[in-house]
């Protein structure tokens, strides 16, 4: 029973080792989101399916073969006039049927098309579209490192403020304790008690939203890098929100916005389009040929001896040439002209704002250095004034409203920087993700 027991929690300890992951850096993370994201799964899976459809489409270079019966039930026979020199009777014409009631045929037929452009260019967009579906991918991954950053800056943030908070939580409870004790000797009034214990809800409150933010971080992280419910995840990092790192210490520039090729390729594929339905116009050419056996016969039936069938065999060479559609080709090959246009007017406009917006987000993420950079040495200035007036509130050096006030401007100190590294960490987040590395 003891080594029943031992093995079951063995067991259970392994199951549980299995299920945790822990990220030490955020190229971990983009490694695991890129590879496990179930989209990107989705993705591969949508790259089969165009590359079969693709080997579908390139069948018109093959000819089509097939087997083929077919049985004929004349049910009248068609009446041929026949001048009567030919049996005999001069200066008459006579009306003669001729064949069989019941024709059967079989046989192989095959078909090779020879000249139709439309089946070229179905091939070439079936081409295009694999490559439009990497392309989407490549800018859905950006999409996927960017977001995959913000929530594990996110947590850092939300992670180092739950560590100064315990720091507030203490400070503020000593405040509220101090005040108490003063209140109780009549020193002060209750006003400043409650000034000091909305303090320390205030304190309890960011403790809170920094947990919230924290846990909705970390999972949606574990949505992204395709982790189950079940398993948990963990940030080996840690972020010293005192003063920046090397990451945000210099200035940052986007790469190529991965995006751009997905309008390029949709102008490619509208232009293919077009051309497609301008090649319904063209004339195509086929041959198609049949070997095999035909059998006539005058009552219903069919027979299987030597005599039976004879042997039938032909080419034929098929040209089509469209003479009227009802203006439906015209039509269609204007339709998807226009759909070009478009496709290549959304290109050029997409081109220009992202212009418009890569120049405000360097803009915006050197402003929020900057900023963060002021906000971080404010608040080890803050939070030094603090321990100097806890020192001169003790000694009685300064009343307990200069105490108070200063600490309120510390926490106001406090939030004012992490917005600053939220909206940070927000711009940085989207310019590493279009860079390379």
């Amino acid at each position: 029973m003891p080594r029943a027991l031992f093995l079951a929690i063995f067991i259970l300890w392994v199951s549980n080792a299995e299920s945790q992951t822990v990220f030490h850096s955020l190229s971990e993370v983009w490694s695991a989101a890129i590879k496990n994201n179930p989209n990107q799964h989705i993705y591969r899976l949508r790259t089969s399916q165009l590359t079969y459809e693709y080997r579908a489409a390139q069948s018109y270079l093959y000819p089509q073969i097939s087997g083929a019966f077919s049985g004929t039930d004349n049910l009248k026979l068609n009446v041929t006039p026949v001048p009567g020199e030919l049996i005999g009777q001069p200066g008459k014409t006579l009306y003669l049927t001729f064949g069989k009631h019941y024709v059967y045929n079989g046989g192989v037929i095959a078909t090779e098309n020879l000249f139709d452009w439309q089946y070229v260019f179905h091939s070439n967009i079936a081409r295009e579209n694999i490559t439009l579906n990497n392309l989407q991918q490549e800018a859905y991954q950006q999409s996927l490192k960017a977001s995959a950053a913000q929530y594990y800056f996110s947590s850092l943030v939300a992670a180092a403020s739950l560590r100064i908070a315990d720091f507030d939580l203490r400070v503020a409870d000593s405040i509220l304790s101090a005040i108490g004790s003063r209140y109780a000797q009549g020193l002060v009034d209750i006003a400043a008690v409650h000034s000091a214990e909305i303090n320390v809800n205030n304190v309890k409150q960011n403790i809170i939203q920094s947990s919230q933010l924290y846990t909705l971080s970390i999972q949606n992280l574990k949505i992204l890098t395709g982790l189950t419910a079940r398993e948990t995840l963990s940030l080996d990092e840690r972020l010293d929100i005192d003063t920046l790192s090397a990451d945000t210490s210099s200035a940052l520039f986007p790469g190529p916005d991965k995006s751009l090729s997905v309008y390029a390729a949709n102008v490619r594929l509208a232009e293919l389009e077009a051309k497609s339905e301008k090649a319904a116009a063209y004339p195509t050419l086929s041959i198609s040929g049949f070997a095999g056996s035909q059998q006539f016969r005058d009552n219903f039936g069919l027979g299987f001896n030597n005599g039976d069938w004879n042997n039938y065999r032909y080419i034929q060479l098929n040209l089509g040439v469209p003479l009227f559609t009802g203006f439906y080709n015209r039509n269609k090959y204007r339709s998807a002209e226009t759909l070009a246009r478009i496709n290549a007017e959304q290109y050029r406009t997409a081109v220009e704002q992202g212009k418009i917006n890569d120049s405000l987000l360097v803009t915006t993420y050197d402003n929020y250095r900057l900023l963060a950079a002021a906000s971080a040495r404010n608040l080890v200035l803050y939070r030094e004034n603090v321990e100097l007036s806890r020192q001169k509130f003790a000694e009685g050096m300064i009343s307990v409203d200069s105490f108070q006030e200063t600490f309120e401007e510390y926490l106001r100190a406090e939030n004012a920087h992490l917005n600053n590294l939220s909206s940070l960490f927000s711009a940085m987040s989207s310019i590493i993700s279009r860079n390379s590395n």
